[in-house]
């Protein structure tokens, strides 16, 4: 059985847009796991490998990979960005080896999650250096929600030259406030840019990082009638309304 979710956020960097709307959702079931392997060993360019040995590796890697309960469009896709990026076939097997291994620890960490975007965001963030600690927190501050956008944030934001810990940090506050996937990716935008504009990046990830919590507080102040939704209008020459 075959999921697939397509997201348009325009506005995201590529490579988080390459994490929503680049990859196919694919949940592969024991009693259909022949069929489903089939297709994407069918799916797969492996004639454009030369190499014998190689090939036969790749194809290996990614039944086991099935076998596993995992998503293998994940791996397709990088039988194929080797391909045409012209990596050796040794290259494409080690590449393709490794993403196996990271998409393995992120689906222990973001159980029960078999969605393949959320794996491949999961195993971005393993490569960027973010622990399995931490991606087994964030299942459990949003344990309903898919975490693609989140995760692929915090990637970015680690390869941009943000701490590990300043964004790890950030990350879960805005979880914990309720942050939408928008918002997610809009400040992810914000502090690329300001990092671009010569902001440092720890300094750029806790600006933009407040200004979306002030936002969440002041959210929750007006749903809880604390503080109006819209503020009274001054008259000229009356005094400031009363707090």
């Amino acid at each position: 059985m075959r999921m697939t979710t397509m997201v348009h956020l325009p506005t995201l960097p590529r490579t988080l847009r390459s994490l929503l709307v680049g990859a196919v959702g694919v949940l592969i079931l024991d009693a259909a796991a022949t069929t489903t392997l089939a297709a994407q060993d069918a799916a797969a360019p492996y004639e454009a490998i030369d190499d014998v040995d190689a090939r036969a590796a790749i194809r290996t890697l990614i039944a086991d990979a099935a076998a596993k309960g995992l998503p293998t469009s994940p791996l397709v896709t990088k039988v194929r960005e080797g391909i045409a990026k012209r990596a050796t076939p040794d290259r494409i097997r080690n590449a393709t080896s490794l993403l196996a291994e990271r998409m393995t620890k992120a689906s222990a960490a973001l159980a029960p999650t078999r969605s393949a975007e959320e794996l491949a965001a999961g195993a971005d963030a393993l490569q960027a250096g973010v622990p399995a600690s931490t991606l087994r927190d964030m299942r459990k501050l949003w344990p309903g929600k898919p975490l693609t956008v989140p995760l692929g944030v915090l990637s970015e934001m680690v390869a941009s030259g943000v701490s590990q810990s300043i964004a790890t940090r950030r990350v879960r506050d805005l979880l914990l406030k309720g942050a939408t996937s928008a918002q997610f990716a809009s400040m992810g935008t914000d502090v690329r840019n300001d990092i671009a504009s010569g902001l440092a990046p720890d300094a750029a990830m806790e600006l933009r990082s407040k200004g979306v919590i002030s936002l969440l507080n002041y959210q929750a102040q007006v749903l809880n009638g604390m503080v109006p939704a819209t503020p009274a209008p001054i008259r000229p020459g009356a005094p400031p309304p009363k707090k």
